[in-house]
């Protein structure tokens, strides 16, 4: 064998790639390759994965996949919007709190205002207006929309340091489980339910402000939860023995009808959204919907029977004044528009 034909048996240099082009920009050479469908990318189309780069056809498939997915009672997981309820919730509460002229040492006759005697829950009372007496509430008015907005209002500073926390902490993992949609529904209806309670019991003496008609709606769906997981429910079965014991004892000036009514409220959505299954709430939301349209419709029945009852008239007095009448059926000799309680309190 010759030393040339030595030479040309030994290994040849292998050849090289022929490029490719991206399938996005046809005018871009490309050795690069998605690791997930195999089509060319160039460097504005790689989008770093675990091993490689991958297009951004199949980056937002992989997210839609991820977004369908929903946890075992309805939320859906890496939803954008999921937990921004409670917070919000929040912030009008303090917004709320602001507008009631900051009540730091709770709600007086001296220390209401306008907006407080607006949108408290009230059966009956009245407000100076343009230097006259103007009845207002549930009774006098048709206003139905006190049944959610007393949710928002508090008397004090511990009123609503308590009733935020707890909105906090129970509200916050709530809406992650059940998604925002349905999280809500619960919250709204369980502050109707509660406000609709001590309006069909105590008529045009009803009056209170308070998230927690709300809040202990959340304490029986965070209970049917955490058993449904196989958690330990010991502490949350004591937190709402507590709860209840302290809306019972004299002296707090506490709704017990209002948390009773959120309470049960919660029992019967907590029920409805833990144990039948909707995985897209076309179930769960329509039943809060139409249990909130109910206790509407209670509050409606309610201020007619008041108002078809044996008195035909309201009667407000106020010392060195002329009696104000409008249209109702009770005697009322508040100094303001139904001096708040501290009901539904923390």
């Amino acid at each position: 064998m010759t030393g040339e034909e030595a030479g040309s048996s030994g290994p040849q240099p292998a050849p090289e790639p022929a490029p490719s082009y991206c399938y996005r920009h046809p005018d871009r050479e490309t050795y690069v390759s998605c690791v997930r469908c195999g089509r060319p990318i160039c460097p504005d189309c790689m989008r770093p994965a675990a091993v490689g780069y991958q297009c951004p056809e199949e980056v937002a498939e992989a997210r839609s996949v991820t977004n369908r997915v929903r946890t075992p009672l309805g939320a859906r997981q890496g939803a954008r919007f999921t937990g921004w309820v409670t917070p919000s919730l929040i912030g009008l509460c303090l917004i709320a709190f602001l507008l009631e002229g900051f009540p730091v040492n709770g709600l007086t006759a001296n220390t209401t205002n306008a907006f407080t005697a607006r949108f408290e829950l009230l059966g009956f009372g009245y407000i100076q207006s343009q230097g006259q007496l103007q009845p207002i509430g549930l009774v006098t008015g048709d206003e139905y929309y006190r049944l959610i907005s007393a949710a928002f209002l508090h008397v004090g500073i511990l009123h609503i340091a308590f009733n935020m926390f707890a909105l906090y902490i129970l509200g916050t993992p709530l809406e992650r489980i059940f998604g925002w949609p349905r999280y809500l529904a619960l919250w709204v209806t369980c502050a109707v339910g509660g406000n609709t309670l001590v309006y069909l019991v105590e008529g045009v003496d009803a009056n209170g402000v308070g998230a927690s008609t709300a809040i202990f709606g959340l304490f029986v769906p965070y209970f049917l939860v955490a058993r449904r997981a196989g958690a330990d429910t010991t502490q949350i079965v004591v937190l709402i023995g507590i709860n209840l014991v302290l809306s019972f004892l004299p002296g707090f000036n506490i709704s017990w009808l209002g948390h009773l009514g959120g309470l049960a409220t919660g029992a019967v959505l907590g029920v409805v959204f833990v144990y039948v299954k909707d995985r897209r709430g076309w179930i769960h939301i329509p039943v809060a919907l139409a249990l909130c349209g109910a206790f509407f419709l209670g509050a409606v029945l309610k201020t007619d029977a008041i108002r078809s009852g044996p008195s035909s008239a309201v009667v407000v007095t106020v010392p060195g004044d002329t009696p104000v009448t409008g249209d109702g059926g009770t005697t009322v000799t508040s100094g303001i528009a139904g001096e708040p309680s501290s009901g539904p309190g923390p």
